[in-house]
């Protein structure tokens, strides 16, 4: 019998990866409303670098203090969250996880 590939199998999330971004509640509509008044407060620009964000998916709503695990993400106040571009958020995240 001739040899074949193996066909691709992703691997299995393992039970301790975080939840989705809907599921830890921020596909609600108030957390949008809030998403938006932040994306018009700050201009469309990321707050880091201020490159001016044209794509909604590039537009990352930064807490600037770490939220609490159990708090629901629109109880933060406007004032603390920051427009990043995914750039940013995504340097942002992981110097917070080295420290």
């Amino acid at each position: 019998m001739p040899w074949r590939q193996p066909a691709f199998r992703p691997r299995k999330r393992p039970a301790d990866v975080r939840p989705s971004s809907h599921a830890r509640g921020y596909g609600s509509p108030a957390w949008q409303r809030v998403r938006l008044q932040v994306i018009a407060r700050d201009g469309g620009c990321c707050r880091a670098c201020g490159l001016v964000i044209h794509r909604p998916r590039d537009a990352h709503i930064d807490h600037i203090e770490r939220k609490p695990v159990n708090e629901a993400a629109e109880n933060t106040p406007i004032s603390g969250l920051q427009l990043l571009c995914s750039r940013c958020h995504g340097e942002k995240t992981r110097r917070e996880q080295e420290s």
